[in-house]
């Protein structure tokens, strides 16, 4: 590898591990596998974060991050298209941060810092859905019909819930289902 400057090594590590992430899970991110992928000594993945957790953190929050802008940009012109985009994907490119999202949700429970990462991501989810909200209520394309906060959190909870029973065999959720539901909770929600 080529000589870069610390900043540079450090993105290479992170980028390294977000790789792993999405290829394999965040349980396949061990230093090792990292600084294979990233073509660096071990010792250098320690050297640049102070812990693997850390690095699994970022790497997690960095990639939801990535999965919103995703969301964000490749939808539709109209506030209702993009809130949608927000809260349930159709696009099967996304396929894999959704499986790592899931997997953080499991592995929260026992990880501290992975817990705090993904209570990171869900505040910065929300405040794209409230931010896409109250874009909608200032266009006049939403009715405003309650705090914007509590607005953006329900339709959270419901795709959440939505998601926990659409992973499950044999659900009664499929795509068509999810997109009707999410479909009714906006409407239910923010338009009158």
């Amino acid at each position: 590898m080529s000589y870069l400057n610390r900043e540079e090594r450090r993105e290479t590590i992170l980028r390294a591990a977000m790789s792993v992430a999405l290829d394999e899970g965040l349980t396949a991110m061990t230093v090792r596998h990292i600084a294979a992928r990233a073509e660096v000594a071990a010792g250098q993945v320690h050297h640049h974060f102070a812990s693997a957790g850390e690095l699994k953190a970022e790497a997690f929050i960095r990639l939801v991050r990535e999965m919103l802008d995703i969301q964000i940009r490749e939808a539709g012109n109209g506030r209702r298209e993009r809130l949608f985009a927000l809260l349930a994907s159709e696009d099967g490119q996304l396929e894999p941060y959704i499986r790592l999202w899931r997997q953080a949700q499991l592995l929260a429970e026992s990880d501290e810092v992975l817990r705090r990462a993904y209570t990171f991501t869900m505040t910065l989810w929300h405040d794209e859905v409230v931010r896409m909200i109250q874009q909608g209520v200032d266009a006049g394309e939403f009715v405003q019909k309650d705090a914007v906060q509590d607005i953006a959190w329900r339709l959270i909870a419901v795709v959440c819930g939505l998601d926990g029973i659409y992973i499950l065999p044999h659900s009664a959720i499929d795509d068509s289902a999810f997109r009707k539901h999410i479909e009714y909770i906006i409407q239910l929600e923010l338009l009158s």
